[in-house]
């Protein structure tokens, strides 16, 4: 009985000793979450989510919901994609691609007069996130492919939180 009691307090004195020891520095950071309203862009003017797969870098991506206009016509578009952030100290290069759904109405309610389409973007930046909560911002060029044609010179703004 004394043997096994003395190997449980060397087995728990062991074990305590170990876990002290680890560092949290090598433990992975949780993925970095944004929520910011953006003017200009695939959205017009939208608010978007946006998150990293792993860690504070690296790829991610955002899904978003805005347009300009009333209650009966106007644009209303939903902005999804992919991105990657390249950079260091909460400074990033931000270099995207997705799409953007919009509908488009005009008439006496939501459904009359619409039409829908979808068109291509990509997103070039910077991107100021820092590296625990807070702040962001970000100032972009963002040209579109659309049926039309491609507009290279569209671009917008962002500011929001990261959590």
């Amino acid at each position: 009985m004394k043997r096994l009691l003395l190997l449980f307090v060397l087995t728990a004195s062991i074990h305590t000793t170990v876990t002290a020891q680890r560092d949290n520095s090598d433990l992975p950071l949780p993925p970095a979450k944004n929520i910011y309203g953006e003017i200009g862009g695939p959205g017009i003017l939208s608010i978007n989510y946006d998150q990293r797969f792993k860690g504070q870098k690296g790829l991610g991506f955002r899904v978003g919901a805005g347009g300009i206009g009333f209650l009966t016509s106007g644009v209303f578009a939903i902005p999804v994609g992919l991105n990657y952030l390249s950079g260091s100290n909460g400074h990033y290069f931000e270099l995207g691609a997705g799409a953007s759904a919009l509908t488009v109405t005009d008439g006496e309610d939501f459904f009359e007069n619409s039409s829908s389409t979808v068109f291509g973007y990509f997103n070039f930046g910077y991107r100021y996130q820092p590296e625990k909560n807070g702040f962001t911002g970000r100032v972009f060029v963002s040209p579109l492919i659309t049926g039309a044609g491609v507009f290279p010179f569209y671009g917008g703004i962002s500011f929001g939180f990261k959590f």
